[in-house]
């Protein structure tokens, strides 16, 4: 089905023409805040060169080991991490993005001297580098966390009404499914959109109990769903979208290549998905060129692509 910039994205991809491809409206659904801009962006702003990453990493703590060792100590403090969420709005503005999900922490919020100065700061951001860009916050809870004290100390975070969606990352069967009700039962009075990082580098029996616990409406990365078709039919009757990131699963070492990236599988077993940076500031890998990696490694055709990237259009 034909959308916004079709025409333009379909050729874009077959001539491999960059310029193309940033100019059509696209999503970033799953995007760390602090780890959300260009490294081009960055350097520019600090005036000295940072660190390459290397190809691949040693799992989720080797990337964060890189990123503290090598990222934040050239930028460090809170002001580091503020000029950071500044660069992924300016990333917004350079590739159209339409809608915007940006996953911050609790400390985020306190780090920024609390609710009203955090939103203030992020929406002036907002008007400034991308102003037809939907901002849609999440916050997130690390999976190592007590979720029942976190849920005792949200109240005002959700009540504001700034946030849209709650998460819980860092790490894959830290705590049983159970364990985060509190959190997501609070979500639910607030109406927030429910996801969760789920199915990156646990397996599908992990992804259904989440689905059926937690009552998710998306889910983050879930591409271990493909090894199991009864998941997929759950997810496509149901609707449950996955936000995936190739980039990301390909340099931490979760999928092999761009060309073996279960996407396809997922695509062809009719499963929501949309395709997304995670950390751009560490992987390299932004929105246009996600998908230009799918298509030159033959993993799904230019339409294939282009009803995901209309499906991320919301």
């Amino acid at each position: 089905m034909a959308g916004i910039d079709s025409e333009k994205f379909i050729r874009a991809l077959e001539e491999d023409d960059r310029d193309g491809l940033l100019s059509c409206r696209k999503s970033d659904l799953h995007s760390h805040a602090g780890k959300g801009c260009r490294r081009e962006w960055l350097e520019s702003r600090l005036g000295k060169s940072l660190s390459q990453p290397p190809e691949s990493f040693d799992g989720l703590a080797g990337m964060q080991a890189w990123f503290t060792g090598m990222i934040k100590s050239a930028c460090p403090d809170f002001s580091g991490n503020i000029l950071r969420w500044e660069g992924a709005f300016a990333e917004a503005g350079r590739n159209h993005l339409s809608r915007l999900v940006l996953i911050f922490g609790t400390s985020d919020i306190t780090g920024a001297g609390g609710m009203d100065s955090f939103s203030g700061l992020l929406q002036s951001f907002n008007r400034k580098y991308c102003p037809d860009t939907v901002l849609e916050p999440e916050l997130t809870f690390m999976s190592s966390c007590d979720p029942l004290e976190e849920a005792t100390q949200v109240e005002e975070y959700f009540a504001s009404g700034f946030f849209r969606s709650i998460d819980v990352c860092g790490g894959e069967g830290i705590q049983p499914m159970e364990a985060f009700l509190p959190l997501y039962r609070k979500a639910e009075q607030y109406g927030l959109v429910k996801r969760m990082h789920v199915g990156e580098t646990g397996n599908p029996d992990d992804m259904e109990r989440a689905l059926d616990t937690l009552g998710l409406d998306e889910i983050h990365h879930g591409i271990s769903a493909a090894a199991s078709p009864r998941l997929m039919r759950i997810l496509a009757d149901r609707q449950i979208r996955l936000n995936v990131c190739p980039a990301s699963n390909v340099m931490l070492g979760i999928v092999s290549s761009y060309t073996s990236h279960p996407v396809r599988t997922l695509v062809e077993n009719e499963v929501p998905v949309t395709i997304n940076t995670d950390d751009l500031l560490i992987f390299g890998s932004s929105v246009e060129n996600e998908y230009r990696q799918l298509y030159r490694a033959g993993t799904l055709t230019a339409a294939q692509l282009d009803e995901i990237r209309i499906q991320g259009l919301g």
